[in-house]
């Protein structure tokens, strides 16, 4: 289905054809020092609001009032907490008192010295401990208060594997922290006694006691949760609370479990159709990777495995993902409101870990299926010093070929594999080297052996990250990373004709975290990229053809972006995340470069020479998140982020089979995509079942969004450029989640309400129209229950409103045909979609065996549901019933709109172990 458009004036001509200088407008330059004076103001808020309430000035006079009277009554006129062990305090120890118009300070510094007791804030908090050993004469309690710093990592206690996103809290102090993407954590406290909690979801909570009276490193392992150990698991109440007080507005993890407990197609796990479960992320449908966040289009979203970018996630066109399960740690989806440290995309980021390997033993884990088959293997190199993993997996889908007409069939051929190698140098720094490589091969195939046509794709990456820690408040990540993506559509594979696009991007980057305290923590960084693309140029085999094909004149660019953010909590409530990243484009030659007129009919050509820049952009994109508690168990969230786009895919089609994949880099003719989104959150934990529930609406607003002219010509066409269209965009919406993560029966209900409207110059007569992935109510709903110790349950329904399409308004005769007569673009909506996945694993192996084997039986599309995702309104029907393209007709045949659907209902069985 084409993409359909019309005439519009270009947005910009150069005057300059040689330099284009980047274009920062007055209102940007407002808009950013408003942000930063808003920024500083309330940063000097944060630092100054504890000492404020402790110089508030109060009156209080009793004989013989308890010390616990006391306490209550400052907190009454301040309302400063304090916090304490009554059976360490002598909270009934009777004072006579009487101070008029004293600081609060003034009177701490007073009463309690004399009781062996000391003080120190925390978080608007009053923390009392008892001082063994008298304070020095003529200094405060205060100036004794000694800081020491607890850091270390959070591990699998079976395989090793470091932990992210644990929590980390203390129960009398309220601080608490989280490890990062590498399992470190670092928190500083008051010296003193502490029992910290450790959990994870999936894991068992871990409390541990400390006696902090220097800076300890610790290394914790959880072990893995299990249904049948609930009499013995750990809990702690305080684990609600962190996870009520930590994330930004539209942040999701799905963690290696979750992947487990959610019914794969075909038997086996997807990575990528599990985000699409999120609130917000809105799939495709049926046999399609693409998916769509709140109301971005598909190329605005950023897969990241390790920190290398994935630009095609799909094996067999989208039903399968491009990701190994057996091979993904974590899982972090960000819906716009992404860190300061991401930035590139102006819709979502997804980022992927892999699993280090297994620190302490070898271990096997598979999959055999009807569809496909996979294997991994782990172990140590040098046993708790380094590891490695390597997950492959191969396509079996051959046996689905149809040979009983005219000997024809496809072959369908598809692998990846995971390769990753961890290093621990020493105590200070770790190495890490990650490898991917994905393939794709469609082809028909005649007579058995002879090869006509076909699709092919691939991916590659490898990524090299040295993580290093300068002290144990300083931690630092280097990264060298490379991807690579081709895509090949072929005319004659036994002739080597084939038509080729692709684009590859290096980038060495360094970031650092530095914890200054429990309050505080900074993260900076820097980074550098260049990008090459081929926008799809012909290889033909005759000297003919050579002679008179069309050439595409290669993409050459180059990023380079800072970044710096501050996570700061104010008081036991309040918290704020601020950040800027500022990001920078460069395109450079070997290159030509074409200009076009306000009637897009090129005007001028510039060849670029080798080493030559052109076309430079600038933009500063802040984020800001603020969480504040609002009761024991509930939390508000608000956030505003900007972000930009450099890179963009043209395509020539709606449909996920499309048959092109062209990166194209902001230049002369194509402006830097920009979004600003606001979001407000609302996060409840409902009961201590672990039941949560998350309200969270957004609105977004998009500049030089992309769209096409009526019958655009995007294939072997040097001026590509011209047939794009450009406007604004807008979208907004409610997402609703409710998740319950303990207990037997685990899963999530999400459902999301989200327009999106474009505004193109020259289309739809410039006036507003819905998206194509306009789709307001998308509805899923995921379950999982163990029955016995052997059975598991799992179960998806989905439920989609239509996508918009344009129809015909009207028909008219001309010579024998009807002839479709078009109106308001996408005017009209392909049926609702939805459909139902269920899996029933059992388990063979009792579960204290270390040979693990399921056999699960899973169906895909359970009641057979036919989602069409296309319509097509140049069919007549004959006298047999059967549709067909009219090419010479006498008679009055009316044309008949049929669909296009992808399948029916899907089984697969499969055979799965660990060792």
């Amino acid at each position: 289905m084409q993409a359909q458009s019309g005439i519009a004036k270009t947005i910009q001509t150069p005057h300059n054809k040689h330099f284009i200088k980047p274009n920062i407008s007055l209102k940007v330059k407002v808009f950013i020092f408003k942000v930063l004076f808003t920024t500083a103001i309330l940063l000097a808020a944060g630092f100054t609001l504890q000492a404020q309430n402790l110089d508030q000035k109060i009156s209080i006079a009793s004989a013989s009032m308890p010390l616990s009277e006391i306490l209550s009554e400052i907190s009454q006129q301040t309302g400063l907490h304090f916090s304490y062990n009554p059976q360490s305090i002598p909270v009934n120890q009777k004072i006579n008192i009487s101070f008029e118009n004293k600081t609060a300070r003034f009177v701490l510094d007073e009463i309690l010295p004399p009781l062996n007791i000391r003080y120190f804030e925390t978080e608007n908090q009053i923390i009392l401990k008892i001082n063994k050993t008298l304070p020095d004469e003529g200094k405060s309690n205060q100036e004794k208060t000694t800081y020491y710093t607890i850091s270390g990592y959070v591990r699998d206690s079976l395989s090793g594997e470091v932990m992210i996103g644990a929590n980390i809290y203390d129960k009398i102090s309220g601080k608490g922290t989280s490890t990062n993407g590498y399992g470190f954590f670092s928190i500083s406290l008051a010296q003193g006694k502490y029992q910290m909690y450790f959990s994870l979801l999936g894991y068992q909570t871990k409390a541990i006691n400390i006696n902090l009276n220097q800076d300890k490193t610790v290394q914790v392992n959880l072990h893995e949760s299990h249904i049948r150990m609930r009499e013995v698991e750990i809990t702690a109440p305080e684990e609600d609370i962190q996870h009520l007080k930590t994330g930004a507005s539209g942040n999701f993890n799905i963690t290696s479990l979750m992947l487990k407990q959610m019914p794969g197609f075909a038997g086996n796990i997807d990575v990528v159709k599990s985000i699409q479960a999120i609130p917000g992320f809105n799939a495709f449908g049926d046999g399609s990777s693409f998916y769509y966040v709140r109301g971005g289009n598909s190329d605005q979203n950023l897969l990241l495995i390790d920190e290398a970018p994935i630009f095609n996630p799909a094996h067999l066109f989208g039903f399968f993902s491009a990701l190994a399960p057996d091979a993904i740690k974590d899982i972090k989806a960000y819906k716009g409101d992404f860190p300061a440290s991401f930035g590139g995309r102006l819709s979502s980021v997804v980022d992927v870990r892999a699993k280090d390997g297994n620190f302490n033993r070898l271990g096997f884990s598979g999959n055999l299926g009807v569809y496909t088959s996979d294997l991994t293997v782990e172990g140590p190199i040098l046993k708790e010093k380094s590891s490695f993993i390597l997950s492959a997996r191969k396509s079996n889908m051959n046996w689905l070929n149809n040979r009983s007409l005219n000997s024809n069939s496809f072959s369908i051929n598809f692998y990846d594999f995971n390769f990753k190698i961890n290093i621990k140098i020493n105590s200070k720094n770790r190495l890490f080297i990650t490898a991917f490589r994905g393939n794709d091969i469609f082809s028909r195939v005649t007579n058995g052996s002879l090869h006509t046509f076909g699709i092919n794709w691939d991916n590659t990456t490898a990524t090299i990250r040295w993580n290093h820690l300068y002290s144990n408040k300083l931690f630092s990540n280097t990264t060298a990373i490379f991807s690579q993506y081709n895509y090949y559509l072929f005319v004659s594979r036994e002739q080597d004709d084939y038509w080729h696009s692709s684009i590859n991007n290096k980038t060495l980057k360094t970031d650092l975290t530095y914890y200054i305290n429990p309050a505080n923590t900074f993260k900076t960084g820097i980074e550098l990229n260049t990008h090459h693309s081929n926008p799809g140029n012909l290889n033909v085999s005759g000297d003919k053809q050579q002679r008179y094909k069309a050439e595409m004149a290669l993409y050459n660019s180059l990023g380079v972006n800072m970044y710096m953010s501050l996570n700061q909590n104010i008081g036991s409530r309040l918290s704020f995340t601020y950040g800027m990243r500022i990001s920078s484009w460069f395109n450079f030659g070997p290159t030509s470069v074409f200009f076009f007129d306000p009637n897009h009919i090129v005007y001028d050509t510039l060849q670029v020479a080798s080493g030559r820049y052109y076309s430079p952009y600038l933009n500063f994109e802040p984020r800001f998140n603020m969480n504040l508690l609002t009761g024991k168990n509930s939390s508000l969230r608000a956030g505003y982020s900007r972000t930009a786009q450099y890179l963009q895919m043209l395509s020539n089609s709606t449909s996920p089979f499309t048959s092109l994949e062209v990166w194209a880099p902001a230049g002369p003719n194509i402006k830097p995509q920009h979004a600003n989104q606001f979001t407000l959150g609302y996060l409840k934990t409902l009961n201590k079942n672990g039941l949560y529930l998350t309200l969270e609406t957004f609105y977004k607003i998009f500049y030089n969004q992309i769209d096409y002219k009526d019958h655009a010509n995007m294939l072997f066409n040097p001026l590509i450029e011209g047939e794009l269209r450009f406007g604004k965009a807008r979208s907004y919406g409610l997402e609703f989640l409710l998740r319950k993560n303990k207990g037997k029966l685990n899963g999530w209900v999400g459902y999301t309400y989200t327009r999106a409207y474009k505004t193109i110059e020259g289309i739809n007569n410039s006036k507003e129209f819905a998206a194509g992935y306009d789709r307001p109510h998308n509805l899923f709903v995921s379950i999982s229950f163990p029955v016995g110790q052997h059975w598991d349950l799992s179960a998806n329904w989905i439920y989609m409103t239509g996508s918009a399409i344009t129809t015909p308004i009207a028909f008219i005769d001309y010579n024998g045909y009807q002839v479709p007569v078009y109106g308001k673009k996408n005017n009209d909506r392909l049926p609702d979609y939805h459909r139902m996945d269920i899996a029933i694993s059992y388990k063979i192996s009792k579960p204290e065996s270390r040979f693990k084997q399921s056999i699960v039986l899973s169906v895909y599309n359970l009641y057979g549901r036919s989602n069409p995702f296309s319509a097509n309104f140049n069919k007549i029907m004959d006298d047999n019933g059967n549709f067909y393209v009219p090419s010479d007709i006498n008679g009055n045949y009316e044309i008949i709109p049929t669909t296009i659907s992808v399948a029916g209902a899907i089984p697969s069985i499969n055979y799965t172990f660990r060792f």
